[in-house]
């Protein structure tokens, strides 16, 4: 969750900014249309899963949705805790999300909402065992980039909140361990823009990630070794997590409520070269 005293510091500026859009104040915000959805509680995280062609979206309060991407509710179900990342692995479908403050991995079957398998993310980086503060503000999204021939199938990265305010590149043995109880570590950390960091996604589109901060209200551009290549204004409010569309679309997650589906050009065009 976003550090409460500093929102409310800035509540009444956040609530103006949020009506720029419409006037262009973010690039391309003509092109925006709203999802109220008010069946998903406090969004905090969202993937496009390409093998259904739909969204999945976590909230705050432990849901799980899945969202058809014209903004129609499909699916929910409860995991519980409070969830701040989702992603997925194209090649098996399965669906990944993250649990803040225990900093627990779960692996989810799209079908049915299960839970698989969890992974516990190990706290120590670097020679320092609590280099993710316990109690600290925490893992805030979680993203999976599909590699050949990996021998998991690809890289995960999160953003780490605060405490430290991070990307981190994961390990997580997703197919060289079939234990329902497994455990993860940071294998790389990468300072890419200012605290606090509320999400990140895998943009497929652009070859590189997106790593959201809801309270600059912008979308930090680095590649998969944290290497920073801008940033570019996002609408909404509390946006905490962010989604790629195949027709170039983001469709954004607020925690604040609902979902924006936004067309934008510039930085954050599909086309990594514009």
């Amino acid at each position: 969750m976003m550090q409460e005293t500093a929102l409310r510091a800035l509540f009444p500026l956040l609530v103006a900014a949020v009506l720029w859009p419409s006037l262009g104040w973010a690039e391309g915000a003509a092109q925006l249309e709203t999802w109220p959805l008010t069946e998903l509680e406090e969004p905090s995280g969202i993937t496009y899963h390409a093998g259904r062609k739909t969204l999945f979206v976590v909230s705050d309060e432990g849901g799980i949705y899945e969202v058809s991407t014209t903004g129609k509710l499909l699916a929910s179900g409860k995991v519980g805790g409070d969830l701040e990342g989702v992603t997925s692995d194209p090649a098996s479908g399965l669906v990944y999300i993250v649990r803040e403050g225990h900093e627990v991995i779960f692996e989810i079957d799209p079908g049915d909402l299960s839970i698989k398998r969890r992974f516990t993310i190990g706290r120590g980086f670097g020679g320092n065992e609590d280099f993710l503060k316990r109690g600290g503000d925490g893992i805030e999204g979680l993203t999976f980039v599909p590699v050949e021939g990996h021998k998991e199938g690809g890289r995960f990265f999160a953003v780490n909140q605060n405490d430290p305010p991070v990307l981190l590149e994961l390990s997580l043995p997703i197919r060289s361990s079939t234990e329902r109880f497994a455990s993860a570590r940071v294998i790389e950390a990468y300072k890419v823009g200012s605290a606090p960091l509320s999400g990140v996604t895998w943009d497929p589109l652009a070859g590189r990630l997106l790593i959201v901060s809801a309270l600059w209200r912008v979308a930090y551009l680095a590649d998969t070794e944290g290497l920073y290549q801008g940033s570019a204004d996002i609408p909404g409010l509390m946006q905490e997590g962010i989604a790629r569309l195949p027709d170039g679309a983001l469709v954004i997650a607020q925690d604040s409520g609902g979902l924006i589906r936004w067309k934008p050009v510039g930085k954050l065009a599909e086309s990594s070269g514009q």
